[in-house]
C-alpha cells in the first residue's frame, strides 16, 4: 500500500514539474512569437528599413526610472537609428518612448534596475527626459552589439 501511495505522489510531482516547465519555458516563447508580427507592423509605420541600425523584438524593460518601482516589466521592440533610440512596448502602446541620441548621457550594464532583475546583465541607458536625468534598462538578446552601437557618435551609427 505504501508503494502505491509513494508512486502516486511521485506521479503528482512529475505532472507539476512538467506544468512548471511548460508555463515558464514554452508559453513565453509562444507569446514572443505572437508579438513579433504586431511589433514589425508598428515599426514599419515609424521607420524605413534602411533607418534601422539595430533592433530587438524580444527586448524586456524593467521600467523607466522616473515612473518609479511599481511598474511591471514589459516586452517589446528596442530600435536604434542614427538619430534615436526607440522603445515600443507591446502592451500598452501608449508607453512608447523615443529618445533622441543627443539626449543619451550614459550607456552601461547593470544587474538590477528599480529593484528588479532579469538574472542577466541588462543594458541601461541614462538620458535627459524633459530636462531631467532619467534611465531605463532592458534585457536584450545581443548586449555587446547594443553597447557598441550606442557608444558610437550618433552621426556614424
Amino acid at each position: 500500500m505504501e508503494l502505491i501511495i509513494g508512486a502516486g505522489i511521485l506521479g503528482v510531482i512529475i505532472v507539476i514539474l512538467v506544468m512548471v516547465i511548460v508555463i515558464f519555458l514554452v508559453v513565453p516563447k509562444l507569446v514572443t512569437k505572437a508579438m513579433e508580427p504586431a511589433l514589425e507592423r508598428r515599426l514599419s509605420k515609424v521607420y524605413a528599413p534602411e533607418q534601422l541600425v539595430l533592433r530587438d523584438l524580444k527586448a524586456v524593460t524593467l521600467g523607466l526610472e522616473s515612473k518609479g518601482v511599481m511598474q511591471l516589466r514589459g516586452n517589446g521592440a528596442l530600435v536604434l537609428t542614427a538619430n534615436e533610440l526607440g522603445w515600443f512596448r507591446f502592451v500598452p502602446e501608449r508607453s512608447d518612448l523615443r529618445i533622441p541620441r543627443e539626449n543619451i548621457t550614459k550607456v552601461d550594464t547593470v544587474q538590477t534596475h528599480l529593484g528588479k532583475t532579469y538574472f542577466r546583465d541588462l543594458l541601461r541607458v541614462t538620458f535627459m527626459n524633459n530636462g531631467r536625468p532619467d534611465s531605463m534598462a532592458w534585457y536584450v538578446t545581443d548586449l555587446g552589439a547594443w553597447l557598441t552601437r550606442l557608444r558610437e557618435p550618433a552621426e556614424t551609427a
